[in-house]
């Protein structure tokens, strides 16, 4: 599957007025200007049959995406330097995983994270807020 974002309707239009406007200023006695046109055919057809079944949500390019992927970097740092206490938890073997709290909170390798005397995660200067804080300061920037 090909994964470069070509234009969509819009640029296939524009390559056809180019092909048009050339073919209608070309020499037909001159065979450099109707190998050219017929270069540009060939290249026009075969962009239109790319976008033909081209999707702009499968293309890594569009900035639909990078918008995404900029979002979800953001929020995915938040979680950095945070000990994990919510985890998929199977009770037996055999048993589907749900969504549990942990008895402890865990590091990213799943050993056990430095708690105070209190019984709570110590956590890193600068890292004191809770992720939904972030998240809404976050979303404020961005209104």
């Amino acid at each position: 599957m090909n994964n470069t974002w070509t234009g969509g309707q819009q640029a296939a239009e524009e390559d056809r007025k180019k092909l048009e406007d050339f073919e209608s200023r070309i020499d037909p006695n001159n065979k450099q200007h109707t190998d050219l046109l017929e270069e540009m055919r060939r290249h026009t057809e075969q962009l239109e049959k790319s976008r033909k079944y081209e999707d702009p949500r499968l293309s890594f390019s569009t900035p639909e995406f990078k918008e995404a992927q900029r979002k979800f970097q953001q929020r995915f740092s938040v979680n950095f330097d945070r000990p994990i206490e919510y985890g998929m938890v199977k009770k037996y073997p055999w048993s589907t995983p749900t969504l549990q709290r942990l008895e402890v909170p865990v590091d990213v390798d799943g050993n056990p994270w430095p708690l105070d005397e209190n019984g709570k995660p110590i956590l890193k200067e600068g890292v004191d807020m809770e992720p939904s804080e972030q998240f809404k300061k976050m979303t404020e920037g961005s209104r």
